[in-house]
C-alpha cells in the first residue's frame, strides 16, 4: 500500500490520526521535481479519473456528492462537489451532457466552483485542512460499489449535447409542462402557509390535477400502441429517520403504478415507472412528507405532554404509522378514481404494470426484499396515524 492510500485510508476512518502521514505527502509534495512526482497532483488526478469510472458504472452528480455527504463529512462532500466540477470542465460535460445531468451539476450545494483554481495545490503549498477531506474523498470513491444505469454515461455522448428526444407514451406531453408549475406553485403554498385550512384548500387542488393528469394521460397513451417510455430516477433521502421517509416513498409509489428500491449506502431510492407517474410521487411524497414533519414537531405540544415526542423511538414510529396509514388511503383513492372513469382503465394499467416490471426486472435482477426491526414506541404509532388520517390526499372523483 502506498503513502497517497495509506493516508486515504486512515483519514477515511480517523481524520486526526492522519497527520503524520499528512506531513509526509506535504513534505514530498514540496521536494518533488516536476508534476507527475507531485502526490498532491496525482492525488487529483486519481480521483477525477474515479469520478469518471463512477459514471460509467451509474452513479451521477447528484447521488455521487448525496452518498459522500452520507458516509463522511460536509468538507469531503464539499471536496466531492468541487472535483464532480472539475471533471464536468475537464471532459467538456456542459457541451455534451444531457440537460437533466447539467441540473445535477447546477444544484450541487456550492456557489464557488473550482474552475480557474487547483483542487489540491501542489508544491507543498496545500495545508492539512486542505488534504484531509481530498483524501477521504479518494478512499470513499475506492470503495464505492456499482451503481444501475439509468441514463446513458458520458461515454456513449456525442460531441454537442443531443437534442431532445420526443416523448414516447407516458412521457409527459405538453399540458404537462404547463400543468407542473401550477402543481408545484400549489403546493409552495400549502406548505408555507400557517393556517390547516388553508394548506388543505392547495394541497387538494394539487393532487386533484396530478390524480385528473395522470389518467388522462394514460388514456392518451393506450391510443398511440406503442411501447411505453419506462424511466428510472433516483430520489436522495436526508437524515434523520431516512429509513422511515423512504417507507413513505414506497407505498405512495406503489399506489400509483411506480416500483421503489432502496439503496442504503447512497442514501437514496430508486423509482421505475412512467415519467408522469414518477413526477406524480416525487411531488406527493415532498407534500406528504412536509405534512408529516409539522405533524411530528406539533405532537405532544398540548398541557401535560413533557417532551417524550422529542426521542428517536416517538419519531420512527411516528413515521412508520403514518406511511402505512398513508398507503392504505392512497390505495383506496386510486381503487376509487379508477373506477370513475369505468374498466377502460385496466387493459391500460395492465400494459403499463407490465412495462414497468420489464424495466424494474433489467435494473434490479438480483433485488432482495426485506424488514428491518423497529423500536416501537405506542404514543408515536398512534400519533403517527392520527397525523396521516389528517393528511390531504386526493379525491377519488375529480371535476373537469
Amino acid at each position: 500500500m502506498g503513502l497517497l492510500e495509506e493516508a486515504a485510508l486512515v483519514a477515511s476512518a480517523v481524520p486526526r490520526a492522519a497527520g503524520p502521514l499528512v506531513d509526509q505527502l506535504i513534505e514530498r509534495s514540496a521536494a518533488a521535481s516536476d508534476r507527475g512526482r507531485d502526490p498532491a497532483s496525482l492525488l487529483v488526478d486519481t480521483i477525477l479519473s474515479r469520478i469518471a469510472m463512477a459514471w460509467e458504472r451509474g452513479w451521477q452528480p447528484g447521488d455521487l456528492v448525496h452518498a459522500t455527504r452520507r458516509r463522511s463529512t460536509k468538507p469531503a462532500a464539499r471536496w466531492m462537489s468541487l472535483a464532480v466540477l472539475a471533471e464536468a470542465d475537464g471532459s467538456r460535460a456542459w457541451d455534451r451532457a444531457p440537460e437533466d445531468w447539467l441540473d445535477q451539476l447546477r444544484g450541487l450545494p456550492i456557489k464557488d466552483g473550482p474552475r480557474g483554481g487547483a483542487l489540491l495545490p501542489a508544491g507543498g503549498h496545500a495545508t492539512p485542512d486542505e488534504w484531509v477531506p481530498a483524501l477521504v474523498v479518494l478512499e470513499l470513491l475506492r470503495r464505492l460499489p456499482a451503481s444501475q444505469r439509468l441514463v446513458p454515461p458520458p461515454s456513449q455522448w456525442g460531441r454537442e449535447r443531443p437534442a431532445a428526444r420526443s416523448p414516447a407514451p407516458g412521457a409527459p406531453s405538453d399540458e404537462a409542462a404547463r400543468m407542473l408549475p401550477r402543481i408545484r406553485a400549489l403546493l409552495a403554498k400549502a406548505e408555507s402557509t400557517e393556517f390547516p385550512a388553508e394548506a388543505e384548500a392547495f394541497t387538494a387542488k394539487a393532487q386533484a390535477l396530478m390524480t385528473r393528469h395522470a389518467i388522462d394521460e394514460a388514456l392518451v397513451a393506450a391510443d398511440a400502441g406503442d411501447a411505453y417510455d419506462v424511466r428510472g430516477v433516483r430520489v436522495l433521502i436526508h437524515h434523520p429517520y431516512a429509513m422511515q421517509k423512504a417507507g413513505l416513498l414506497d407505498v405512495i409509489a406503489r399506489a400509483n403504478r411506480t416500483r421503489a428500491v432502496w439503496n442504503d449506502f447512497a442514501s437514496c431510492a430508486t423509482l421505475v415507472g412512467l415519467p408522469t407517474d414518477v413526477q406524480q410521487v416525487e411531488m406527493m411524497f415532498t407534500s406528504t412528507l412536509v405534512q408529516a414533519t409539522r405533524a411530528m414537531t406539533r405532537a405532544g405540544q398540548g398541557p401535560g405532554h413533557r417532551g417524550p415526542e422529542r426521542t428517536t423511538s416517538f419519531r420512527k414510529a411516528f413515521m412508520n404509522a403514518y406511511a402505512i396509514r398513508i398507503g392504505e388511503r392512497l390505495t383506496t383513492t386510486a381503487t376509487r378514481a379508477a373506477a370513475a372513469y369505468g374498466t377502460d382503465l385496466v387493459p391500460v394499467f395492465a400494459r403499463q404494470d407490465a412495462a414497468v416490471g420489464e424495466e424494474f426486472e433489467r435494473l434490479f435482477p438480483h433485488v432482495t426484499t426485506g424488514s428491518r426491526r423497529a423500536s416501537f414506541d405506542r404514543r408515536g404509532w398512534d400519533a403517527g396515524t392520527r397525523a396521516a388520517d389528517e393528511a390531504v390526499l386526493p379525491a377519488g372523483e375529480v371535476e373537469s
